[in-house]
C-alpha cells in the first residue's frame, strides 16, 4: 500500500521529477551529485513510513529539488532551488497550495536554518543523514575529495542536526554501515 502510494505521487509528478534529475547531472560536486539527490530521496521515503501525517507529495517533490540551485551557486542554494521548483511548478499548472509547501519544504534545508514546515524537517533530516551514506563517501574517496568538512559534522549531527527519531535511528543504522565500510578500506579488507 505504502509503495503504491509512492508509486502513483512519483508517475503523477515524472515531469517535474525529470526536470530535477536532468539539472542535477548537471552539478559537479560529489558530495551534492545526482547520486546524493537519489539518497536524499530514499532516505525521505523512509522517513515517510515513520511520518504518515507529512505529505507526501509535498516531501518527494522537495526531495527532488532540494539541492537544484547548486547547478548556479553553491551559495544561497536552498533559497535558490525553492525559487526555482516555484517557476518549474507555475509553469505546469500545479495548485497554489502544494507550490508553496514544497517552497517551505526546501527554502530551509541548510545545515544552520530550521524548517517551518514537517515536510521541510523531513527533506532536511534525509539530506543531513546523507552526509554519512557510503555513497557520498565512497565517490569522494574514489575522486580524491576531502571528507573533512563532512567528518567536523559528524559528532553534532544526530544529536543537534537530526529532528525527527526516525531519522536518528536511520543515522545510527547507517553510521554502522559506515564505520565497516571505513574499516575495511583501512585494514585492506576484502
Amino acid at each position: 500500500m505504502f509503495e503504491e502510494e509512492i508509486n502513483i505521487i512519483i508517475d503523477k509528478n515524472k515531469n517535474l521529477i525529470d526536470k530535477a534529475v536532468e539539472i542535477m547531472k548537471q552539478v559537479n560536486d560529489p558530495k551534492h551529485s545526482l547520486s546524493h539527490m537519489e539518497s536524499v530521496v530514499r532516505y525521505t521515503i523512509e522517513i515517510l513510513r515513520h511520518e504518515e501525517k507529512a505529505n507526501k507529495e509535498v516531501c518527494i517533490i522537495s526531495a527532488y529539488w532540494h539541492d537544484v540551485g547548486r547547478s548556479i551557486q553553491k551559495k544561497d542554494h536552498a533559497l535558490l532551488s525553492a525559487n526555482i521548483l516555484k517557476e518549474e511548478m507555475e509553469k505546469l499548472q500545479y495548485d497554489n497550495e502544494i507550490i508553496e509547501q514544497c517552497y517551505l519544504a526546501i527554502y530551509k534545508h541548510s545545515w544552520y536554518d530550521m524548517p517551518e514546515t514537517l515536510e521541510g524537517i523531513i527533506v532536511r533530516d534525509a539530506d543531513k543523514i546523507d552526509f554519512i551514506g557510503i555513497g557520498r563517501w565512497k565517490q569522494c574517496i574514489e575522486e580524491q575529495n576531502k571528507c573533512n568538512s563532512i567528518l567536523e559534522l559528524l559528532p553534532t549531527l544526530r544529536s543537534e542536526l537530526l529532528q525527527l527519531e526516525c531519522s536518528r535511528k536511520i543515522y545510527d543504522r547507517e553510521v554502522a554501515k559506515l564505520i565497516k565500510y571505513l574499516h575495511d578500506i583501512i585494514f585492506d579488507v576484502k
